[in-house]
């Protein structure tokens, strides 16, 4: 049991430090002409040439964010040469770790990758294409889960509801249109057709397990909802999922298609006031995104029962918890779902967003600016506020820094604060872009950033189509 505990503590927070890298917000490139990126948050903004993306490299970004979990409270220095070992190994005690833990610890995270793509100038009118790649998810963890896993039978009851998690895989094309009315005013607008490749949802809101001599009572009210063209959810004789059976690697090599499909919306406009001051502002993810029922499994644990589990007694000679008896731990006997009707889809929540900037000089040299921008999916939300310099000192370079402040609430009310700086080279053959909203300033010897909540970077190359029939200080 203990063995089984840790592998899938292990799994859930691997899955935290893989997936914590980058982000889709992209609010550093907001005020930079030449990037092909600052369309993803306003349609009506485009690049000053057309581009062709290279294919898979054309723009990757990913995010993490929680309210708790960073690699310090991962992993622990031990031993007299400081190894860093995770927080399930032996030699970490619960108290090394508790006070670095939330009551509820949050996760959310996301993945953009656009696969192939092109932009291009038709006199006024500009036109986008794109196919990418979008996951998202996240995860909620109690205190005391992590506490059942260190501990195991050190305490005789635990009460785990809020136990979730989640991830959606969505392969996305999108076409966008902007024109130019005339020279103050740019409206913009892109459709985004979704192909849902696959989502999985466990979500516990009642878990209260207790030991009874050998064995562990469980309260438990939860569902669990499956995606996938191709599924094949193994049951047993009374209908309840055989959680052994479920191979990610497996369900992974049976995808035959799409499992759900939907479609989204984003307009946005520019204005240019005395030539000097930009106002911008969209409104963005207007739509829906459903799974079908076909392709789809729904299940529910409501229900209260006994699992054989394992019981530990302490060692004081070994400094370690051992096994004193009990039956081999079934992970399908703790997790009991049992199919049931119902519909699963993912919630699609509107984003905004409003910008203003003001050329300093008037000449296009150094510009500053102001942007509000929110996100919000089923796993957090992120609100922020920044202000932004960007410095254009040749045509064909442009840099931007800002600092923001924000909130992500739907992981605790973790107000944050942060510098970004994004670079842009843009010249007739190459259209470069690199950036993060969060510099990292803290990073241990393998060069993983430790201490940080919140973590991003987004990355595109693409190769330039000529310049733009209407650049911002001229005429069309």
């Amino acid at each position: 049991m203990k063995h089984m505990k840790k592998r899938f503590l292990a799994l859930v927070l691997t899955a935290a430090t893989v997936c914590g890298a980058s982000a889709q917000q992209y609010r550093t490139s907001y005020f930079m002409e030449g990037s092909t990126m600052r369309g993803y948050l306003n349609p009506a903004l485009r690049p000053d040439r057309g581009y062709v993306y290279i294919p898979v490299l054309g723009t990757t970004s990913f995010n993490f964010n929680s309210n708790a979990l960073t690699f310090k409270t991962l992993f622990y220095p031990v031993g007299n040469d400081g190894r860093l070992v995770s927080l399930l190994d032996d030699r970490v005690t619960w108290h090394d770790i508790e006070p670095n833990l939330k009551p509820m610890n949050k996760v959310g995270f996301d993945l953009h990758m656009t696969l192939l793509g092109a932009g291009f100038y038709t006199g006024r009118d500009f036109w986008t294409i794109e196919m990418g790649l979008d996951v998202e998810g996240g995860f909620h963890l109690p205190k005391s889960f992590v506490e059942f896993v260190k501990l195991g039978s050190q305490s005789s009851a635990y009460s785990m509801g809020g136990l979730m998690a989640g991830a959606d895989a969505v392969m996305n094309i999108s076409a966008g249109y902007s024109r130019r009315i005339n020279d103050e005013l740019t409206v913009g607008g892109r459709v985004n057709f979704k192909g849902g490749i696959a989502r999985a949802n466990m979500n516990y809101d009642r878990l209260d397990v207790t030991l009874s001599g050998e064995k562990w009572a469980v309260d438990a009210g939860g569902s669990l909802a499956l995606s996938l063209n191709g599924l094949d959810v193994p049951t047993d004789a009374e209908g309840y999922v055989d959680m052994n059976s479920l191979d990610v690697g497996n369900l992974a090599s049976n995808i035959r298609g799409f499992a759900g499909f939907g479609m989204t919306f984003d307009i946005g406009a520019e204005y240019v006031w005395l030539e000097r001051f930009k106002f911008s502002a969209a409104i963005l993810n207007l739509g829906f995104m459903n799974w079908s029922e076909k392709h789809s499994f729904v299940g529910r644990s409501e229900a209260s029962y006994d699992f054989v589990g394992m019981r530990y007694e302490y060692d004081p000679e070994a400094g370690s918890w051992e096994s004193a008896g009990g039956g081999d731990f079934d992970f399908e006997e703790f997790a009991r779902f049992r199919e049931t009707t119902g519909k699963t889809r993912s919630k699609m929540y509107p984003g905004f967003v409003l910008g203003a900037e003001y050329d300093i000089f008037g000449n296009n040299l150094l510009g500053t600016g102001a942007l509000f921008t929110h996100r919000k999916n089923e796993y957090y939300s992120r609100t922020e506020v920044s202000l932004s310099a960007t410095v254009r000192p040749i045509e064909w370079f442009t840099a931007s820094l800002n600092y923001s402040i924000g909130n992500y609430k739907n992981i605790g009310d973790n107000f944050f604060n942060s510098f970004g700086f994004a670079f842009n080279f843009h010249t007739g053959w190459i259209n470069f872009f690199a950036g993060t909203d969060f510099l990292m300033f803290r990073f241990n010897p393998q060069g993983i950033p430790v201490g940080q909540k919140v973590v991003n970077v987004s990355v595109g190359l693409s190769v330039p189509l000529g310049p733009s029939p209407c650049p911002r200080h001229g005429k069309c």
